[in-house]
């Protein structure tokens, strides 16, 4: 699907505009207690146990990323105290933007389809990070608003139901096949994946479109440049 077909572009947030790794690594390499670890394998292994808190009950996204850091440390034998996780989520005003994000959105400013943000965060926590994004969206959807955690379906859902229309008119463009790529393609949206990890590709769902960054993304659409 091109942009101009669609009644509405939506991204994930954080891994597709906001550099959740980078700022994961910052934050690892800043606290004495996990430096030493290897940053790739502690931080997948972290995104393993998010996905299991935020399917326990409906939390604050906030004490998801406490709780998520505590229970992840503890495997590796390290007991973080509730100062120091709460110090983590906190980090997240902190995460920066990808490279490509500002100018990839300016490109896509020009197309005029409106934009929405779907994302697990606090609405707080979103407002930062789209302010250092520098971009207009029409909607931003968080886990604050539903109540629940993407894959679930509230997100996709209150997204349809607020423009009015079907799963068949959203394109949908993130980086995390199990938050979102599966949960859109199964729900009947087009997807883009934004495979910036080089990740293995998944056996169970087929994504619209792959690409390696928003700048090939932009490219591929052939967005005009935008200063």
């Amino acid at each position: 699907m091109h942009p101009r077909d669609a009644a509405v572009i939506s991204f994930d947030c954080y891994g597709t505009l906001i550099d959740w790794h980078a700022g994961v690594r910052n934050w690892l390499a800043s606290t004495p207690q996990l430096r030493d670890l290897s940053p790739a394998e502690f931080t997948a292994r972290r995104i393993a146990v998010e996905l299991e808190v935020e399917h326990e009950r409906y939390r604050p996204y906030d004490d998801v990323l406490a709780i998520s850091i505590q229970r992840t440390a503890s495997e590796y034998g390290v007991a973080l105290d509730d100062h120091t996780a709460q110090s983590f989520a906190a980090s997240i005003a902190e995460w920066p933007v990808y490279q490509d994000a500002g100018g990839f959105l300016r490109r896509l400013a020009a197309v005029g389809t409106p934009l929405a943000i779907l994302s697990n965060v606090t609405r707080d926590s979103l407002g930062l990070s789209v302010r250092k994004l520098g971009a207009d969206f029409d909607q931003l959807v968080t886990a604050e608003d539903v109540r629940s955690y993407k894959p679930d379906p509230p997100h996709w859902q209150t997204l349809w139901d607020s423009r009015g229309i079907s799963a068949s008119q959203q394109l949908h463009v993130a980086g995390s096949i199990p938050h979102d790529i599966r949960a859109a393609s199964q729900l009947g949206a087009a997807t883009v994946w934004v495979r910036r990890m080089n990740e293995p590709m998944p056996t169970d769902v087929q994504p619209d479109l792959t690409v390696s960054s928003l700048a090939e993304l932009g490219d591929y659409w052939r967005l005009p440049y935008r200063r």
